[in-house]
Order: C-alpha cells, then structure tokens, then sequence
C-alpha cells in the first residue's frame, strides 16, 4: 500500500493551478472510467460508561470519520488485467492526479490520507465485475482521532465529492449518461 502524506504541498488542491487543469482531469476520468463511494471510517474506543456505578470502561464502536474510494479501470484495449501491470499502474497514476485535484485547499482540524493499493484489483457486481483499481482518500480528525464525526470532516467529504461531480466521475458505478 502506498501512502501520499497530507502534509505534502504537492497534493493541495491544484485547481486553477494549471491552464487545462480541468480539461486533463475530465478526460482522465472519461479514460478510466473514474466511479467512488464513500463510506464512514469506524473504530472501537474505550469509554466510561455513565450508567455504571463504579465508572467502568466499556468499549464502543464509533464513526470518526470518511473513507472516500476512487475506482478506475484499465482501458477496454488492455488485454490482459494483472495487479501490478502496467496499464493497472497508468490508472493506479491517474487516480492520484484526480485526488490530489478534489482535495480542499485550505487547512482545517482534520485531515486526509491517500492510500492506493497497486498490487491489488477489485472486482464488485456494482460495477459489473470489471477489473478496478482503487484509492482511498481517508478523512479523520486533526488532532483526537478518535472523536465522533463532526462538521468539518463531513464539508471536507462533501466537497470532494462535488469536485468529483463536476469532473464527471460517477457515484457508486460508472454510467455514460451521467458523464454527457
């Protein structure tokens, strides 16, 4: 698994940045067939339990942020699909371009990880079985991971996904009438 730090300048949202940013970042999705779906990252925490009268701690299971999962697929003409191949790993790139495009530019109390797994493919009756590649973007609190979702990581999700609506990537499954 390959991980992009948040901190990196590099991955700031770089719309605007380039003269036909936009146009390269549509035609990549239109490419690939960029899809996402996005889901409530959870992990379990110690709390006290206020009802207990000796104060115990009991364990929790807590949605503390997003994971926001970027589907591509090979291009039609690859002939053969393998993790790792080359045509995995030109989408593996493409998608990184378009998450660094659909990160918000400014710095907020949370933050985001990108994580893409080029040794691996996916494959789900949602997008008809094709071989897919994925990245994760992860959204989670700056500082107290562990703390319920709130606000900011709920516009941080928000506003990458009207980014990846405006670049034609699709929500759930690739569909060519929703990219017209």
């Amino acid at each position: 698994m390959a991980t992009i730090p948040a901190n990196d300048q590099n991955i700031q949202n770089s719309q605007g940045l380039q003269p036909n940013g936009l146009a390269r970042i549509k035609g990549l999705v239109q490419r690939f067939a960029v899809c996402w779906e996005a889901h409530p990252e959870q992990a379990v925490v110690t709390v006290l339990d206020p009802k207990d009268q000796v104060r115990r701690a009991k364990a929790e299971l807590r949605k503390i942020g997003f994971s926001l999962e970027l589907y591509g697929t090979p291009e039609s003409r690859a002939k053969s699909v393998s993790p790792g191949y080359h045509h995995c790993l030109g989408v593996q790139s493409s998608l990184e371009q378009i998450a660094r495009w659909i990160l918000p530019r400014e710095e907020r109390q949370c933050m985001y990880e990108i994580r893409t797994e080029p040794q691996s493919l996916i494959y789900s009756r949602m997008r008809a079985d094709r071989p897919d590649v994925r990245l994760t973007i992860t959204i989670l609190h700056r500082n107290n991971w562990d703390q319920p979702i709130d606000e900011c990581e709920e516009y941080f999700l928000k506003d990458m996904e009207q980014a990846l609506h405006e670049v034609g990537a699709c929500e759930g499954a690739w569909s060519m009438q929703e990219t017209s």
